[in-house]
């Protein structure tokens, strides 16, 4: 696991004033925080910080947060980002102790060509990342899994993940990360592309049954309680 260590000020003031100062002056304002230990604003070299988000741990990564002279361990917990430029606007640090393990969140990384796309099948992937418990020093940058032997129909589940004596998976055994599905055919398709954006507004059946000669059903088309309740 990666370690980088990161120079931080402490910040007196905090609110939108220091935190604007803090970020004019080419730092990343921030909070250090964790079990024991009273929050302690700070801010820290953005050019620094975000060349550490870039190494293969990312977010992971081990900071050695050297604040007047003490070096404090950490893990950046939240990122707040400019939703126009995505630039860094805050960072929190959560405090953390070598001997102590953590929960962290790791992404999972497919190799190969499954079976069942060689066929003519679709590869879906609904989940990328998983949580982990395991030793700060014990973090792996991601977790791979090959899925050449899934065929059309078959579902790789977080069970199914390789294991390790360095950490321990909490997420649930039977989220699915991978699986192989059958093309859509162009009857299906065309089916679903009948029915998108199709909206059915309030008073239509009223409509329908008024243009049709038909009864409407009783409550159609108002906001009137069908039953005797209320």
């Amino acid at each position: 696991m990666a370690e980088v260590r990161l120079k931080a000020i402490k910040r007196e003031d905090t609110g939108k004033g220091s935190a604007r100062k803090a970020r004019a002056a080419g730092r990343v304002p921030g909070i250090l925080y964790g079990r024991g230990m009273q929050p302690v604003p700070l801010a820290v070299d953005r050019r620094e910080f975000v060349t550490a988000l870039h190494t293969d741990a990312g977010i992971n990564v081990l900071l050695d947060i050297d604040l007047d002279g003490q070096t404090t361990l950490a893990l950046t917990r939240d990122l707040q980002r400019d939703p126009v430029k995505g630039t860094l606007l805050h960072a929190d640090f959560l405090a953390i102790d070598r001997k102590t393990e953590i929960d962290v969140e790791v992404p999972v990384h497919l190799t190969g060509e499954p079976a069942g796309v060689k066929e003519g099948g679709v590869l879906e992937h609904p989940l990328f990342s998983v949580h982990l418990k395991c030793l700060p020093g014990a973090v792996p940058e991601s977790i791979e899994v090959d899925v050449a032997a899934l065929a059309i129909g078959d579902s790789l589940r977080v069970g199914d993940l390789p294991k390790s004596g360095d950490y321990e998976i909490v997420t649930d055994a039977e989220t699915v990360v991978a699986s192989v599905v059958a093309p859509i055919s162009e009857a299906e398709l065309e089916e679903l592309e009948a029915g998108a954006g199709v909206v059915t507004e309030p008073g239509a059946a009223a409509d329908e049954a008024a243009t049709s000669g038909e009864a409407a059903p009783e409550g159609a088309g108002t906001d009137e309680p069908t039953s005797d309740e209320g």
